[in-house]
């Protein structure tokens, strides 16, 4: 049997290292345990190290290591005994020489030791012996029916049976994450080898936290988080600064972002079995990283809210991730629990997960729809025929009602007529007192505007007539200024010259108010002038207006006519109606003509009449 596993585990490394979890599953699909220890001898048989390397020797004799579990570039793997506590541990032993790097790495392992959650693989023991070492807790499920230990292995080795097991072992990372950040702790390198998932119940666990820090240093002295290259975020992979504080808030938002696309890269592993990033075209994995401009896309074979959820925690922007890895956590167990999560808001959307978790009521309640739907299809029919039969019953009795309307309408159109004919003697008599009343009112509006014109011109005569007095006043009144000026200046020099001139100075102040007395005399008459012509146009006001009234009194008669026309052209042909509407077209035909309008008066330029001083 041994020499037949030898056999089998030399054929397979002869086979490219990417066939190698394929094939091991094919040769070992009953027992998994067997094909995660065959993958490690494979992987360890590559790495091409001495049994002294494999198979360190401890400072503390305190734990006794046993089966190899996995090899890294820096570090291998053990299970190991624990004798002070009599249980099994794991224990990752580091090769080469020491380093800062290293002490990052305990002193991040130191750190993660703090994280409590039952999705974190807890860091029991750490020590800085040579060579230096962590103690981790054993992830593995005792088998019942051979009573061992079987270990757990790496999601890279254990692949996932289903999208919704994919979907699973994200979430339950997602949850030792986001407990890890509580403690300001942050992993950086999340990827399935980092995930271990026990045998049986395989339930996904979280490992090595803060453990993916590049020893690459730029010239001044700047740290590189450069993580595992397929599966980096496009920040890491351009280079961040080394000196990110957790208790700062926008620091902080930085490392949950690489966080959060480190859970999108491992769901993308799992759903499409292969990283995120790939070498392609002359560019390595962390380049393609560096310049892209797009998110790597799924297939469509992957359910499209497990997509929507997976771009969204793989986002190019930072700020477009989810905010926390709990919150991813959630939208996967909404997913899981085909409940809405937080880009389901429809209602539509909501409706048909419900549907989704509840199909035997969902088939219940289509089928009562449906037998509603049916009842009320048959109640409206039924309520249809008998409204329709009614109907028609009452059109029956409209029918039947309108033709008695119509007979009783028919006699009361020949009694009407009856009637009429009286009433068109009378309208006859009517329309020749009308016709009578328009003449007078013809002659009386004619009278009216010919005494209206007349005093509009008597008042434009007079107004005219003020009008000159003013200005001859307003010349008076000027000369009268230029000579009450010469006076007062005459004054002036004969009180400075001498005093015997106040005999003409009386005389200047004499002649000032007859000056003066002249000047009131003038505007006492212009504001008489001013009251005349307001007289005059009130009375060419109450001119115009009796005009419109009689006007007005004309149009009414006129209308009256017409009116008196219109019932006349309604009846039936009459020896009386032809002589009243010959008659009317001939007094329709005679134009009255009105004179035209009074020229309004020119009103008195107000600024024209002389100023009061």
């Amino acid at each position: 049997m041994i020499k037949d596993l030898g056999d089998v585990l030399a054929q397979l490394a002869a086979r490219p290292e990417a066939s190698w979890p394929e094939l091991v599953e094919q040769q070992f699909p009953d027992d998994p345990a067997l094909a995660a220890q065959a993958l490690i001898w494979l992987r360890t048989n590559r790495e091409r190290v001495d049994d002294e390397e494999i198979t360190p020797v401890l400072a503390d004799e305190r734990y006794q290591l046993g089966v190899l579990l996995d090899v890294g570039a820096t570090a291998s793997v053990w299970q190991a005994h624990d004798g002070k506590l009599n249980r099994n541990v794991a224990v990752k032993v580091f090769r080469g020489e020491r380093s800062p790097v290293l002490d990052e790495i305990l002193a991040e392992a130191r750190a993660a030791a703090e994280i409590a959650s039952d999705h974190v693989v807890r860091v029991l023991d750490v020590h800085d012996a040579d060579p230096p070492y962590i103690v981790m807790e054993l992830v593995g499920e005792w088998e019942p029916r051979k009573g061992v230990l079987a270990p757990g292995g790496s999601a890279a080795t254990l692949r996932p049976r289903s999208h919704a097991e994919a979907a699973r072992w994200v979430r339950d990372v997602a949850r030792g994450v986001h407990d890890a950040h509580l403690r300001n702790v942050f992993h950086r390198d999340l990827k399935p080898h980092n995930v271990l998932i026990t045998p049986f119940s395989r339930r996904a666990r979280i490992a090595d936290f803060g453990l993916a820090i590049s020893e690459s240093r730029s010239n001044d002295g700047t740290l590189e988080i450069a993580g595992t290259p397929g599966y980096i975020a496009p920040e890491q992979a351009a280079g961040l600064s080394p000196h990110l504080d957790p208790h700062d808030l926008h620091d902080r938002a930085v490392l949950v972002g690489l966080d959060v696309w480190g859970l999108g890269a491992l769901a993308f592993d799992l759903v499409a079995d292969r990283p995120p990033w790939q070498a392609d075209a002359g560019f390595e994995a962390w380049e393609r990283a560096a310049i892209a401009i797009e998110s790597p896309e799924l297939s469509r074979e992957v359910p499209k809210r497990l997509r929507v959820i997976i771009a969204k925690a793989m986002a190019l922007d930072p700020k477009a991730r989810y905010t926390t890895a709990g919150e991813l956590a959630d939208d996967l167990d909404a997913l899981l629990a085909r409940q809405p999560t937080s880009h389901e808001t429809s209602r539509t959307a909501r409706v048909g997960l419900w549907m989704r978790r509840n199909p035997q009521l969902a088939i219940t309640v289509g089928l009562a729809a449906i037998l509603a739907t049916l009842s009320v299809v048959a109640y409206v029919n039924v309520v249809e025929v008998r409204d329709q039969r009614n109907a028609l019953s009452d059109e029956a009795r409209r029918a039947q009602l309108e033709n008695e309307q119509l007979t009783a309408r028919a006699q009361k159109t020949r009694h009407d007529l009856a009637t009429t004919e009286t009433e068109l003697a009378t309208k006859a008599t009517e329309l020749e007192e009308l016709r009578t009343r328009l003449a007078d009112a013809d002659k009386e509006y004619e009278a009216i505007v010919a005494a209206k014109e007349r005093a509009l011109r008597d008042a434009d005569a007079a107004t005219k007539q003020l009008a000159d007095q003013l200005a001859a006043m307003r010349g008076e009144r000027d000369e009268a200024r230029v000579a009450r000026g010469l006076y007062e200046g005459f004054w002036t020099r004969a009180r400075k010259e001498s005093t015997e001139a106040t005999t003409e100075r009386d005389t200047a102040q004499h002649d000032r108010d007859a000056a003066r007395k002249e000047r009131d005399t003038a505007q006492h008459d212009r504001e008489a002038a001013i009251t005349a012509r307001d007289t005059a146009e009130e009375e060419r006001d109450k001119a115009l207006t009796d005009r419109d009234r009689a006007e007005a009194i004309r149009r009414r008669i006129e209308s009256d006519l017409a009116h008196v026309t219109a019932e006349l052209a309604a009846v039936r042909p009459h020896p009386l109606r032809d002589r009243v509407r010959n008659q009317k077209a001939t007094t329709t035909a005679k134009a009255v003509v009105l004179p035209p309008p009074a020229p309004a008066p020119i009103p008195v330029d107000a600024a024209a009449a002389p100023e009061a001083n």
